[in-house]
């Protein structure tokens, strides 16, 4: 069956999501993970191990610099020996660090914008990646045919806010510095008056761009559970006043029932009414064209 798997917001809530029929938690560590409405400290990530029976995958998501290396070695050498399921990383240094150390858990690649083919997983299983995150950039075809030609455990985002973007450098800051003012927030509105869509920048120790519509993939879901998807995350990062158990609960409910139609669009309709932003499809339903445009 198809493993669900959310980011945890708190020790406190994490009863909540044990009641839920979800598979995993996904925890954002402190200093060394971004794009999580909660980053956990050792001492909390240990008092989670102990409350918890679901599965537990720790992020190393951010993109580090040299300086970083030892850090993050010492980082992953403290929580090897815990009882949780496995790493995430989307920088291949963390996947290095791994293999120096022997780690034994499971090891999830979340590349991002580059988890386009089979190939490039294939290459990565060979050097011990278990679970493979692929690009909101794809179709539900696409994501079919990399399963069909895929050993290892894949997974995709139907659920949250779609990055767009990375970049390792303070863009927020360097352009309130360009203007002589001062940066007041760490999230900010941007507006592509071309296309006349929105977007928002994050900075944290990188800068991350984020569409803003919600992606609903929903109704995709039992086309992937059909063909033997292996497992989805839902992500409420910066969607505050969402009401996330129900966004759960709606996919969590489709597992036993993906055959009726009915039901599927009853869900989309509780989904788009428990989430405080538009919703859209993303690109599962149509291919990401790249196309330099005539702006005069």
């Amino acid at each position: 069956m198809s493993e669900i798997f959310v980011p945890l917001t708190s020790i406190d809530k994490s009863d909540l999501y044990v009641d839920h029929d979800i598979d995993g938690l996904i925890v954002g560590l402190d200093k060394y993970s971004e794009n999580f409405n909660k980053l956990f400290n050792l001492s909390e990530l240990k008092e989670l191990v102990k409350k918890t029976n679901k599965k537990i995958f720790v992020a190393f998501n951010k993109l580090y610099f040299n300086e970083d290396i030892d850090k993050v070695k010492d980082a992953i050498n403290n929580i090897k020996d815990m009882d949780i399921t496995g790493i995430c990383f989307s920088d291949l240094g963390v996947l290095n660090i791994l293999k120096d150390i022997n780690y034994k858990g499971e090891i999830v690649w979340i590349g991002n914008h580059l988890g386009t083919n089979s190939n490039t997983i294939n290459f990565l299983e060979k050097r011990g990646v278990t679970h493979a995150l692929l690009s909101t950039e794809i179709t539900i075809d696409e994501i079919i045919k990399i399963k069909k030609n895929t050993n290892i455990k894949i997974g995709t985002i139907l659920y949250g806010y779609l990055n767009m973007a990375t970049s390792s450098r303070k863009l927020l800051t360097n352009y309130f510095e360009y203007i002589d003012q001062n940066k007041k927030e760490d999230t900010y509105i941007i507006k592509d008056k071309i296309k006349n869509k929105d977007y928002f920048l994050v900075e944290q120790d990188n800068t991350n761009f984020f569409t803003n519509d919600v992606l609903n993939g929903i109704k995709f879901y039992p086309e992937l559970l059909e063909n033997g998807i292996d497992f989805i995350i839902l992500d409420n990062f910066k969607l505050d006043k969402t009401n996330f158990s129900n966004v759960i609960e709606a996919f969590s409910s489709l597992r036993s029932a993906p055959n009726d139609n009915d039901f599927i669009k009853s869900l989309e309709n509780v989904v788009d009414s428990n989430t405080e932003s538009n919703t859209f499809y993303g690109f599962l339903d149509k291919k990401t064209v790249y196309k330099v445009e005539d702006y005069e």
